[in-house]
């Protein structure tokens, strides 16, 4: 199939991540992690938004009652629709909780992707700036607590999240493996277990990064120095590549009231080839995908 994309959003950004749709405003929002900005556009009228954040912001996840649930660098923070922001716990509290040494200082790390589950948590992972080994982790947040709680040590770039359709699968990467893994998954007590590879990238086809799970249960994840879009069905196989003409490739998120368009983010591409850092659109015709999970607290 042809894998045309055309320019949604041609505001430039460094590093722009976590594209969702929400379907109450029909608007598409993403995150510039390193630009400090929650960006918007409506989609009927193609008005645009920004608000700037704190700090570095590694997600931007929809709540059930309205507003967002900011990552910041240093953990996450509840911003009400009325702008109030209420900061949580940190993963350093997470981390001396869990009576886990920190992996990283504080500013030394931030969070990086992060979704809801189909539960009403949310699950955030974290990176070191300088991308050391191992100094990573991966947190959750239940619905009414006010400090994560550490689930993974070990991560490197904490990244994409997906569930399958039966809620009975996690789908999670951590970029520098260049898989996509998977896990049982108990919808009661948010854990994850029985971790397998679900996909391993062939050596040249760039690193994954962010992903989202379509309405058949296919799973299309982003390739950061791959230029592209994948999907994989259910069972692993490929089914089809989307280029995108821009080799930094972070994320993507389906959209519109049918969800039937494809958001794709990017970051800024050394040397500047003019097309890093915008927001695509891809059609992709004969798949949709589903609404945004959203989170309860």
């Amino acid at each position: 199939m042809a894998s045309v994309v055309e320019v949604f959003d041609d505001r430039r950004c460094r590093l722009a991540e976590g594209p969702w749709y929400d379907e109450r405003a029909d608007r598409i929002g993403w995150v510039d992690i390193l630009g400090r900005t929650v960006r918007w556009r409506d989609l009927a009228s193609g008005e645009p938004g920004e608000m700037t954040t704190p700090t570095h912001v590694g997600a931007a996840v929809p709540r059930v009652h309205g507003g967002l649930v900011l990552c910041l660098r240093d953990g996450p923070a509840l911003l009400d629709p009325d702008g109030a922001l209420l900061t949580l716990g940190t993963f350093d509290d997470a981390d001396a909780a869990a009576g886990v040494p920190a992996a990283a200082s504080a500013s030394s790390r931030r969070a990086n992707d992060a979704k809801a589950d189909p539960y009403g948590r949310l699950w955030i992972g974290t990176m070191a700036y300088d991308e050391t080994v191992g100094a990573g982790g991966l947190y959750r947040l239940d619905p009414g607590d006010r400090m994560p709680v550490r689930v993974r040590d070990g991560i490197t770039i904490g990244n994409g999240l997906g569930w399958s359709l039966d809620r009975s699968l996690m789908y999670y990467i951590d970029t520098p493996t260049r898989r996509i893994d998977v896990f049982d998954f108990d919808g009661a007590s948010g854990t994850m277990g029985n971790g397998r590879p679900f996909v391993t990238l062939e050596a040249g086809a760039g690193m994954p990064d962010g992903m989202c799970v379509d309405a058949e249960g296919g799973v299309w994840v982003a390739l950061f120095h791959g230029g592209a879009v994948r999907r994989y069905l259910p069972d692993g196989s490929l089914d089809r590549v989307v280029e995108v003409g821009t080799p930094r490739v972070t994320s993507c998120a389906f959209a519109g009231a049918a969800f039937d368009q494809l958001i794709i983010t990017t970051a800024l591409d050394d040397p500047d080839d003019g097309r890093g850092g915008l927001i695509y659109r891809h059609r992709p015709g004969d798949v949709t995908g589903a609404p945004v999970q959203r989170f309860a607290g």
